[in-house]
């Protein structure tokens, strides 16, 4: 992720920032850009092959939401962006969320432009996050609103994989751990070392007993 240069970073200390967010999916057959600038956009001399000499649409900026980026290791959290306030949603874009081809592992890259409260550009555009769309999901009713939520995930997120290891897995880290095979002979009611033959538990009494089970529990 980029940082804003010094223009725009001097900016972020006014009393009132209003940032224009710019987004590129690349959706298959109708790429879409888009802007919260309230009105389209062409934009020029920025050296992004991505942003040069394109049109993008402006949207509302009062429905957009883009949700923070937050780094970590392993890669970034999954980004959000979420279009609400839709009324009524047209055949092409319900084709469009119910065929995951056109978009999922697909690219999508967010950028940022800070403005004053005179919407005077101050800086170069940031570019802040590239990623791959995963989820796509409409939520709501017409007569409410709709909201359209759009999941992208870094790419090193995107193919890190969940392990589905657990604690019983530690002896494969290390071989004399036997504090797994232990854990499962005392769920199962033995007792003993784990290397040989454990031994059942057995109480003199049938209270004892009673107890342990409910222990157990």
């Amino acid at each position: 992720m980029s940082r804003p240069d010094a223009a725009a970073a001097a900016a972020l200390d006014a009393a009132v920032v209003r940032p224009v967010f710019l987004c590129f999916l690349d959706i298959l057959g109708d790429p879409l850009r888009a802007c919260t600038a309230g009105r389209s956009l062409r934009l020029s001399g920025t050296g992004d092959l991505d942003l040069d000499d394109l049109t993008f649409d402006g949207l509302d900026p009062t429905v957009v939401e883009i949700g923070p980026v937050r780094a970590k290791d392993g890669g970034s959290d999954a980004v959000s962006a979420r279009l609400s306030g839709i009324v009524a949603l047209d055949a092409p874009l319900l084709n469009l969320v119910g065929d995951p081809a056109t978009w999922q592992g697909r690219t999508a890259r967010l950028w940022r432009m800070i403005r004053d409260a005179d919407g005077v550009q101050h800086g170069a555009i940031q570019h802040y996050f590239t990623g791959w769309m995963t989820a796509l999901a409409i939520t709501g009713d017409p007569a409410n609103g709709q909201t359209i939520t759009l999941t992208i995930e870094a790419y090193l997120a995107a193919y890190s994989q969940a392990s589905n290891r657990s604690y019983m897995d530690q002896a494969l880290f290390d071989p004399d751990d036997l504090s797994s095979r232990a854990a499962l002979a005392i769920a199962n009611g033995n007792s003993g070392s784990p290397l040989t033959g454990n031994t059942s538990v057995n109480f003199d009494s049938d209270a004892m007993n009673a107890a342990a089970g409910r222990a157990a529990f």
